[in-house]
């Protein structure tokens, strides 16, 4: 875990044309999140549902610094939930402090629109295990609600919302999308201190009218809180499922955690077992667009079978690509029955110089990748 820069003092102000846009300004430097579309976001949710989300916002825009006082132009009045982020980390609660220019918040008001129930919700980013997620409630014949949160993180952002949605269009799911404009500041593993809560959150308001009872994101939470970024805590998820009741959000949040490589061979399993193509639609490569055309026109010189049975916006070189290929070819994907054993040893020696070349590329993949890759060795 990174160290943080912590600042006495950080002020946070709200919008008096979108309660859902926040501004913070530290050392002379702006931030910002807010949420820009729908423009009805928050209906027929409560006041204390809204001042949840604002609350977890700010958290999420603070969480680089922690800042002993926090001055705002809004009342926080759920200020729980940053006492108990700040003593995850070992510090003391933050004064919340009432800076000049107080605004009264516009909470949105509910519609008189009637909303289809749907018992189920998922966090669905359009990569592996957010499909794997929506996979097993098509399995288990339960219809289920998929909520995309656009520019939560830092790249990949257009290409995940556009497979997102072309996902659950195909598959015949009800699709959300909800969108940030995110200059929050808050990137890489360390966003992991509150970025999974907010994205609850924001899925947690977009299901309500829908009387969702369950709402599943990525698992693999831990009770070991000194090893654990507080959205990875099972402590934090516990109260923060009972804050969801309290604000009136009848709803519980699970983490699911299908694992590593064995999640594309599972994946390999339903697409026979429902039907459906499945696998080329997963979109989680991490290269850059302009990058992608370089690096799968490496592939298909040295294996183009391979790169022929690859979809294109895969670029097949990312951790994310390759741990994509190393289970299909693991779990006999038929797209691949014909793959010569040469491109196989290629791709598995490359993929051993990729990790020796790029050593951080070892914290990236698990020890599942690790054994996979090396019984394909063998």
């Amino acid at each position: 875990m990174s160290a943080v820069e912590r600042r006495d003092r950080i002020n946070i102000t709200v919008s008096p044309k979108n309660s859902f846009d926040l501004t913070m300004l530290t050392e002379g430097r702006k931030f910002g999140l807010a949420i820009i579309e729908p423009n009805d976001y928050g209906h027929d949710t409560s006041e204390a549902a809204q001042d949840l989300l604002r609350t977890v916002m700010v958290a999420h825009l603070i969480a680089p610094y922690f800042p002993r006082v926090i001055e705002t132009n809004f009342d926080i009045s759920l200020d729980r939930f940053l006492a108990e982020l700040y003593r995850h980390y070992g510090y003391q609660p933050p004064r919340i402090k009432r800076g000049s220019g107080q605004i009264t918040l516009a909470y949105a008001q509910p519609t008189e629109t009637e909303f289809a129930q749907i018992p189920n919700a998922s966090a669905h980013s359009g990569g592996l295990d957010s499909v794997y997620r929506l996979m097993h409630f098509l399995q288990n014949g339960e219809n289920v609600l998929a909520v995309h949160l656009r520019n939560l993180n830092s790249k990949g952002n257009f290409a995940e919302a556009k497979a997102s949605q072309a996902q659950c269009l195909d598959w015949g799911l009800p699709y959300q999308q909800v969108r940030l404009k995110n200059s929050s500041g808050n990137t890489n593993f360390d966003t992991m201190r509150t970025r999974d809560l907010l994205l609850a959150l924001v899925v947690a308001l977009s299901a309500k009218p829908h009387r969702v009872s369950k709402l599943v994101i990525e698992g693999g939470m831990s009770s070991d809180p000194t090893q654990s970024h507080f959205s990875e805590y099972s402590g934090a998820w516990e109260m923060f499922n009972q804050m969801l009741l309290e604000v009136g959000l009848d709803l519980t949040v699970e983490g699911v955690d299908p694992g590593d490589i064995e999640t594309v061979g599972e994946i390999i399993k339903l697409e026979k077992e429902l039907g459906l193509e499945i696998l080329p639609l997963v979109q989680n490569c991490f290269s850059a667009p302009f990058q992608v055309p370089n690096n799968r026109g490496k592939w298909e010189r040295v294996a183009p079978f391979l790169a022929a049975k690859s979809p294109d916006h895969w670029c097949g070189s990312c951790h994310k690509c390759r741990r994509m290929t190393l289970g299909r070819i693991f779990y006999q994907d038929p797209r691949l029955s014909h793959l010569p054993k040469k491109e196989i040893d290629v791709f598995v020696a490359d993929t051993y110089e990729w990790l020796k070349k790029y050593p951080h590329n070892r914290d990236l993949v698990s020890e599942s990748f690790l054994t996979h890759l090396n019984e394909l060795r063998h």
